[in-house]
């Protein structure tokens, strides 16, 4: 029986707190979604007591951060434990996250969903102007229509401009640390790792 390291405790710990924070954030988007519908298709739930509307409020984010840190959990172990490369792989970019600073995590997780980021604002400022323009009772609906486009694309348009920059920034930072980006294949890495071990017992089975 093989004990667990406290090296890979600490990395199933990571990736439990990630899944989590992605519950978390999905979670609060759907009681967000709930109490911004509610004015128009439940206006009974804005009258009930306080005690009801916060668990209205709480109970989406609970359980949706619950079930995605137990899947990120369960992922964790199958990516870990599947076998001796893949549990070296783990590891390794464990490692590799832990070694980072703070601003470069932010920087990595910042590029890495850029475009779901670029697209959930660009859906949130669509709403958020719609919302504001609508006040407004001389305008005609399709009046309202494109001012709100308009806002949302100016939005847009700024939150291109800055992945880009924040794309160049990353490979300015890669460059300035000597650090060259190379993506392998997980097949031909794991066929590399074979040939080396192969190697490696040739080696010693000739000294023997």
């Amino acid at each position: 029986m093989k004990l667990v390291t406290k090296e890979e405790i600490e990395a199933q710990q990571n990736a439990t707190l990630a899944g989590g924070a992605k519950g978390f954030l999905a979670g609060s988007l759907m009681s967000l979604g709930i109490y911004a519908a509610a004015p128009r298709y439940y206006p009974r739930l804005l009258k009930l007591p306080y005690s009801i509307k916060t668990a209205v409020a709480v109970i989406p984010i609970a359980v949706v951060t619950t079930v995605v840190a137990e899947l990120a959990s369960n992922n964790f172990d199958n990516q870990m434990y599947a076998s001796d490369y893949t549990q070296k792989k783990t590891l390794d970019e464990h490692r590799r996250w832990s070694n980072l600073s703070t601003a470069d995590k932010t920087i990595e997780v910042l590029n890495g969903n850029k475009y779901k980021i670029i697209v959930g604002l660009w859906a949130g400022s669509m709403w958020g102007s719609w919302a504001y323009v609508n006040r407004d009772k001389l305008l005609t609906k399709t009046q309202k229509f494109v001012i709100a486009r308009m806002y949302a694309q100016f939005l847009t348009v700024g939150l291109l401009l800055g992945s880009i920059g924040l794309s160049m920034w990353e490979e300015n930072r890669a460059k300035k640390n000597h650090t060259e980006k190379v993506v392998i294949s997980d097949d031909d890495a794991f066929l590399k790792e074979v040939i080396a071990e192969g190697e490696a017992e040739e080696k010693l089975h000739h000294k023997a």
